[in-house]
């Protein structure tokens, strides 16, 4: 039944973002974002794995794209000085940063090739509606648990004074028309339309495909900041930029 597909794919979902998340508790926004993107490799070993053959030019763009994200991710660290009295206390703190940043990479791949699996059994609205509802409901208990233990922590709870002062810290902002604005775009827009799309692309094309085309995320993230930001790009991420196009466009034929 749909239901059971969909709460396999929010599974997954789920996964992908809440290690992700947690993971950038610990580690840097540079090493977690190269180390996200190593789902363009997961993805076709999870794969082959299952039996799917993968074409030459797949593994090919798969090894250019991951040199292309490598450059993008490294840009903005390039020069940083590296602190020789970090402890033995922050090295194991930024593996364990590491390796929920890598399961989320491993959630993600695993949803894309799943999807690749499902794609054609369901339609699109009606899986990724059902799969939406799902992670609001998981996301939600994840909030009841973190508002649960900030209680706990403040010493109050929701039947007591302070129950408002003790749970404003997690949600800054949540007062601001804008900040909402911003929350409604993210889940129309990149949330509900872009599930939709992807589930229609990937009724024509492979998981490992898919994975090498997503990687242009950070190709257009480039361009709207660019248009929208005037940030300009440097020449290392330009080039990794141009790896990634190139990657996209070996791994379609």
């Amino acid at each position: 039944p749909m239901w059971m597909s969909a709460l396999e794919l929010a599974l997954w979902n789920f996964g992908a973002q809440g290690f992700c998340t947690a993971g950038l508790l610990y580690s840097s926004a540079a090493r977690a974002s190269f180390l996200t993107q190593t789902s363009v490799v997961l993805a076709p070993l999870i794969s082959a794995l299952a039996g799917e053959k993968i074409k030459s030019q797949v593994w090919g763009g798969c090894g250019i794209a991951l040199g292309g994200l490598y450059l993008i991710s490294t840009a903005a660290v390039t020069g940083d000085v590296v602190d020789s009295s970090a402890s033995v206390i922050d090295s194991a703190v930024s593996n364990q940063g590491d390796i929920l940043v890598l399961l989320g990479a491993l959630s993600w791949s695993t949803y894309i090739v799943r999807t690749s699996k499902l794609a054609n059994s369901y339609k699109e609205l009606d899986l990724q509606f059902t799969k939406s509802a799902m992670l609001a409901v998981m996301y939600g208990g994840w909030f009841i648990t973190t508002a649960m233990s900030a209680l706990s922590n403040a010493g109050t709870s929701f039947f007591q004074a302070g129950w408002i002062e003790a749970l404003t810290p997690l949600w800054s902002g949540w007062n601001s028309a804008l900040v909402w604005v911003l929350l409604i775009y993210s889940a129309v827009g990149p949330g509900v339309v872009a599930d939709v799309l992807q589930q229609k692309g990937q009724q024509e094309t492979s998981a490992s495909e898919s994975n090498i085309i997503l990687t242009l995320e950070s190709v257009f993230a480039a361009v709207c900041a660019f248009v929208l930001l005037g940030e300009v790009s440097s020449m290392q991420e330009i080039f990794g930029g141009m790896l990634i196009v190139v990657a996209a466009i070996l791994a379609s034929k």
